[in-house]
């Protein structure tokens, strides 16, 4: 069903001036509600306008885009001249009227993101109340009901994790009705139980590749799982992890001919059409020309940090923490010394040093002919670039890329179950370290060292580095930083880079400020609130 996607960026255009349109009127043609729900063809119509809501990988007109939002923690700064509001919430100056860019397409969050959700949720709710009437299939308007239900949950489970507590709107409503927020239970008792009806009901996969995009029962037992995590409820959690990791169906992604390829591959072209993806996004179009280097024709958008570029053990399985002084210098002087670090930051990042596509990466050297210096036009201003998902074969259409975005996959299921285990107190459960031992091996890494990590406080170490290696630039690094409230840790301060082997010195970017009584959420916008009389706003906003 191409349908479905070939209407994709149509809608993302009209969703982004509809700020008060949505609440009214979001048919395309205007007609009456008598006539626009007869057939197949209109249900796929509508059925696209909800789809809209799933994210992006890198920035694609959308105010949700996971690769993007990297920036937002102290994985990544923002180095661009839109999406200023990145940058604004990074620093801890997210406020509910932030200043909208006018760049004729959505560049900002605060407000959009909230508009974006609830403008799918509202045509989720009309799609629920009319598509029945239709002269369609009964079992296919069964199955496009319990779509729209699994995308309806997941935009108020995406508003939960954004704002904290939202109205839960499960019917069609005027713009004028007053609305008050729903607690964290209801919601997530809501969307935990709309994920199991919709998984019960929604088929393993579908037969067409254009239908890939679409949710299935993996997709929404793996977003009950992630609710239940974020909302702290583990042994809820873990159940439905389990449920995944049994259905048989998923797997980590190995290249059949080069294992030790297995994890770059994965977020490349080589490894398109993996058993990894449980929930896929087309929208990542422009991901080479957003984070190549300049001297391959990329903009260098998001620039990793060297906090997360210290966090990659050594091929020992050795933290730079564990290393003596010495050796941590070389390693932040030369990141991957003598190929001993977790092949994963080579999968994930570019470090000076390395050549990428006949393009030299030596952020120090300050000749003008070198685009890729600190300071020239469209070069990163950490030292260090994304690459991930920037395929060479992008390189001759680098805004228009099709390699598909992973938003969920099985490594982070395993992840979701390993972290609900440890911090329900079944911390030596054999499976916590199966996982573990299956994700590193994977990637090339030595199992985990139970000598070591031998306690719930050490696993949980363990894991939440895990998390931030295997999932890098992914989209999930922001929700962890908020549950498990580290923001005032690592938010707080100088943001580094590279360090100059020549002199010692390491690149300073700038500096972040975290408020832990205000930032694990964010504002809700002002808009709500004014026309709004029953919101509350968040503290501190």
């Amino acid at each position: 069903m191409k349908k479905l996607y070939l209407l994709f960026f149509v809608i993302i255009a009209a969703c982004s001036s509809c700020q008060k349109k949505f609440l009214t009127r979001d048919n395309p043609t205007g007609t009456t509600d008598a006539k626009w729900w007869d057939t197949d063809a209109q249900l796929l119509a509508n059925l696209s306008t909800i789809y809209s809501a799933i994210p992006a990988g890198m920035f694609d007109y959308t105010p949700n885009t996971f690769m993007a939002f990297s920036a937002l923690t102290d994985d990544a700064i923002w180095n661009a001249n839109y999406f200023g509001e990145i940058n604004a919430i990074a620093q801890g100056n997210a406020a509910p009227d932030m200043p909208q860019e006018n760049w004729g397409v959505i560049t900002n969050a605060i407000q959009p993101l909230w508009t974006w959700d609830f403008g799918c949720i509202r045509r989720a709710n009309r799609f629920l109340k009319f598509a029945g009437g239709a002269y369609d299939d009964p079992a296919l308007i069964k199955r496009y009901m319990l779509e729209a239900r699994a995308l309806r949950a997941w935009c108020f489970l995406d508003l939960f994790l954004y704002y904290g507590d939202v109205p839960l709107v499960t019917t069609v409503v005027s713009p004028e009705t007053p609305l008050k927020r729903s607690t964290t239970q209801e919601i997530i008792d809501f969307v935990t139980s709309e994920f199991d009806t919709c998984a019960a009901g929604l088929p393993v996969s579908y037969p067409a590749t254009s239908d890939k995009y679409r949710m299935t029962k993996g997709a929404c037992l793996t977003l009950k799982a992630w609710a239940f995590l974020n909302a702290g409820m583990y042994d809820q959690a873990a159940a439905a992890a389990k449920q995944v990791i049994d259905m048989g169906v998923y797997k980590l992604y190995y290249n059949a001919t080069d294992s030790a390829e297995s994890y770059f591959d994965l977020f490349q072209y080589a490894g398109s059409g993996n058993q990894e993806a449980i929930l896929l996004t087309p929208t990542n179009h422009e991901c080479y020309g957003r984070n190549a280097p300049a001297g391959v024709g990329g903009g260098s958008n998001l620039n990793p940090t060297a906090s997360l570029v210290n966090a990659y053990e050594t091929m020992q399985g050795k933290t730079l923490a564990e290393l003596g002084t010495d050796s941590t210098k070389i390693y932040e002087e030369y990141p991957n010394y003598k190929n001993n670090r977790d092949p994963r930051l080579e999968a994930s990042i570019l470090y000076p040093g390395e050549t990428f596509e006949g393009s030299v990466l030596a952020p120090f050297n300050s000749d003008p002919s070198n685009p890729n210096r600190l300071g020239a036009q469209n070069s990163t201003r950490t030292g260090y670039w994304i690459r991930k998902y920037v395929d060479p074969q992008d390189a001759g259409h680098p805004f228009g890329s099709n390699l598909d975005f992973m938003l969920f996959r099985y490594a982070g299921v395993l992840l979701m179950y390993v972290e609900a285990q440890v911090e329900n107190g079944h911390w030596n459960d054999p499976l916590v370290l199966k996982y573990l031992n299956e994700i590193r091996h994977r990637a090339g890494m030595p199992d985990v060292n139970i000598a070591e990590y031998n306690s719930q406080e050490k696993m949980r170490e363990l894991y939440r580095r895990e998390r931030r290696i295997e999932l890098a630039f992914e989209g999930s690094r922001l929700f962890d930083m908020r549950r498990w409230k580290i923001g005032d840790q690592v938010m707080n301060g100088e943001v580094k880079g590279a360090t100059d082997p020549a002199t010692g010195q390491t690149i300073v970017v700038g500096s972040r400020h975290f408020n832990p009584a205000r930032d694990y959420v964010w504002p809700i916008p002002i808009g709500e609130m004014q026309g709004n009389p029953d919101m509350v706003q968040n503290p501190g906003y």
